[in-house]
């Protein structure tokens, strides 16, 4: 098998399925839906007997939408999974309480096993949600990568913990932390302060807490800010824990976007009623619930009309 993606069947496959992802389908671009999907898996899998690695990737990808929608693509039924031909090694990956799980995880791992290392990522990703067994093919796959990318290493240690090997997982966090992995510097934050897989040590914590914002890692930043606001690490400074959470907000963080928000409202820092409304949309937007801190804290929604 090879990581080619010139094979024909494969393009127009990969071209259907991005054209769902778009939405095509949603607009009337797609005459027949269930025809073209039935199509675009047929070509899928003619590419994949074929030895095209990304064709079996792309068919896990097809599955595993019907859990994880993919823009505006909500995946292909696994009721046919079990017939495709799949290998006897991909045949003893089971999950039966979740037929789509069980279908992508099956695409992944025959990419996987033959090298292709995006594949292996999705597949211990996915593992997170299945069966022990399935975490240990995962960490098999990810094993057999001799040069593994900071990514790579941050994924197999999350995988170590799954698994309850929590000193091999704190190893492989450092691992992938040296290689400047922000997530696995966060991990490492977690583990020395709760002694997890290392002896407990809060100097080493904070180091890769601070290491972790220094790359700006969201959560790093707002475990900073809440110190900061809190005064649990030390005096309390609303003004820097307010430079925290915008840090944080700024790159992605919707608790700390409403953080500043809530702040605003009951003049903890300085802004105007518009810059915490801006503050609770972009909250929102991110996906995080501000109507849930707002009842926390016995707040209106600037938002809303008042009685």
């Amino acid at each position: 098998m090879a990581l080619t993606t010139d094979d024909e069947d494969f393009l127009l496959a990969e071209a259907q399925y991005q054209g769902f992802v778009r939405g095509d389908a949603l607009i009337g671009l797609v005459a027949d839906v269930p025809e073209a999907e039935r199509a675009m898996m047929n070509a899928l899998w003619a590419a994949a007997g074929r030895g095209c690695l990304p064709a079996y990737r792309t068919i896990g990808d097809c599955y595993m939408a019907v859990l994880k929608p993919v823009g505006a693509f909500e995946g292909i039924s696994p009721d046919d999974a079990d017939a495709r031909p799949w290998s006897s090694e991909a045949q003893a990956i089971v999950d039966p309480e979740i037929p789509a799980l069980q279908a992508a995880l099956r695409g992944y791992f025959e990419a996987a096993r033959a090298g292709d290392r995006e594949a292996a990522m999705h597949y211990a990703r996915m593992s997170r949600h299945s069966s022990r067994e399935n975490q240990e093919r995962a960490l098999a796959l990810l094993l057999q990568n001799q040069d593994p990318t900071a990514a790579e290493l941050y994924q197999r240690g999350l995988v170590q913990n799954w698994l309850s090997d929590l000193e091999a997982s704190a190893a492989t966090h450092r691992a992938a932390a040296e290689r400047g992995n922000l997530d696995a510097q966060f991990e490492l934050y977690i583990y020395y302060a709760q002694g997890l897989g290392v002896e407990a040590d809060p100097e080493k914590s904070q180091a890769w807490l601070h290491r972790a914002a220094e790359g700006d890692h969201p959560r790093a930043l707002y475990n900073i800010a809440a110190a900061y606001a809190s005064g649990s690490e030390g005096e309390k400074d609303l003004k820097k824990a307010a430079s925290y959470y915008e840090r944080a907000a700024a790159h992605g963080n919707g608790r700390a976007a409403a953080t500043l928000g809530v702040m605003i409202l009951t003049e903890e820092i300085e802004g105007t009623r518009e810059q915490a409304i801006r503050w609770l949309d972009m909250a929102d937007e991110y996906g995080y619930a501000t109507w849930e801190m707002l009842d926390a804290v016995d707040l209106d929604d600037p938002r809303e009309p008042a009685d």
